[in-house]
């Protein structure tokens, strides 16, 4: 039997964990790399007087090329997890040295870098969400390849029950040959080995159920969203006024980095004026005000804060890590208020009754 060629590749079965993963290991690396230099005064490897300086971005090339490497040759699920780690890494070091690369003299301390790095892993994760998203629902041979690509994990190091299933219920009902022999490659697949776990005492086992449910509690606390929605206005607000009372006191009249500070007072009134907007429509139209609220926080996380790295170095690192918070926070609520939504108008309620009495 024959088949045409198709254009179109097929995503793997794990590509959302693996690209998170390798991003989150980037991160990482560069975050640690910048506060073990700050502390260490900046050693150069190799230097030792003689002039001669190994970049870490050298090592950075390597890590990917050896992440790569392992890709191309080995197969499995523990090999892609040490090639995403490996590449992460890699990346992670390279990308860190990107002032040497675009610098006017300033080399590895140039100011931009800081907001450069950010805008490369803000890049990657739009592109990462895209590709996972991309296509909407996989259509039978896409399902086909993503049950292959989880058996052959499974012929290499097994397959969990979790696993097992998912790749059925992706043939199932395929009358394909190719999918019935899938589906029986599947069945006889040897189930993975579970790895013994340490017994966690029955009173910390509580304890930590308990403290996971005060967390998702608390999230989704009406006070709690109140606040990310007052901070997300603050944030905003604070940042154009002070901006104009340093501009006013001549504090900005030797800023180096003009450009950067214009972009970061532009993008924070794009947010200012998303939030307000977001606020004023929660009362009539929940889904639509949180809906504002989100890309307030979505213009700050992928515009500002690259000006904001630029400007404030990587102490911008907790504005961002407070940022995410207030999405996780916002997301949340709007995923709640759509999901009453879509039961109000199946229901006998008016939408609109319904948005009043989710605020009260």
């Amino acid at each position: 039997m024959t088949t045409r060629r198709h254009g179109r590749p097929f995503r793997t079965a794990t590509a959302g964990a693996d690209l998170r993963l390798f991003l989150l290991t980037g991160i990482a690396t560069v975050l640690l790399t910048r506060w073990l230099l700050a502390r260490t005064g900046y050693p150069k490897l190799g230097g030792h007087g003689t002039g001669l300086h190994i970049a870490h971005m050298l090592w950075g090339g390597l890590l990917m090329a050896a992440g790569l490497v392992v890709l191309l040759v080995f197969l499995g699920r523990r090999v892609r997890l040490w090639g995403a780690v490996t590449g992460g890494v890699g990346f992670g070091l390279f990308i860190d040295e990107i002032g040497k690369v675009v610098s006017d003299g300033g080399g590895y301390l140039y100011r931009p870098a800081a907001g450069l790095i950010y805008l490369a892993f803000a890049g990657l994760v739009l592109l990462s969400r895209w590709l996972v998203r991309r296509g909407g629902p996989p259509g039978a041979r896409a399902r086909t390849a993503r049950a292959a690509d989880t058996a052959l994990t499974g012929v290499v190091s097994g397959l969990t029950d979790g696993q097992r299933r998912s790749a059925l219920r992706a043939l199932e009902g395929s009358t394909r040959p190719v999918d019935v022999a899938l589906v029986q490659l599947l069945e006889c697949v040897e189930t993975a080995p579970q790895r013994p776990r340490a017994r966690m005492p029955d009173l910390a086992r509580r304890a930590v159920a308990r403290g996971r449910d005060a967390v998702t509690a608390l999230v989704a606390h009406r006070v709690t969203l109140w606040a990310a929605l007052a901070w997300t206005v603050l944030q905003g607000a604070l940042l154009l006024v002070g901006a104009g009372w340093d501009l006013a006191a001549g504090r900005l009249r030797h800023e180096p980095e003009w450009g950067a500070v214009t972009g970061l007072v532009v993008c924070s009134a794009v947010m200012l004026g998303l939030a307000v907007a977001g606020v004023v429509r929660l009362r009539d139209d929940r889904v639509r005000g949180l809906g504002l609220l989100r890309a307030s926080l979505l213009a700050d996380l992928l515009a500002g804060q690259v000006f904001d790295f630029v400007v404030n170095q990587f102490s911008a690192v907790t504005n961002w890590l407070i940022g995410l918070c207030l999405l996780a926070v916002v997301s949340g609520a709007l995923r709640r208020a759509r999901q009453d939504a879509g039961g109000d108008q199946c229901g006998s309620r008016p939408r609109k009754a319904s948005s009043a009495s989710a605020l009260s």
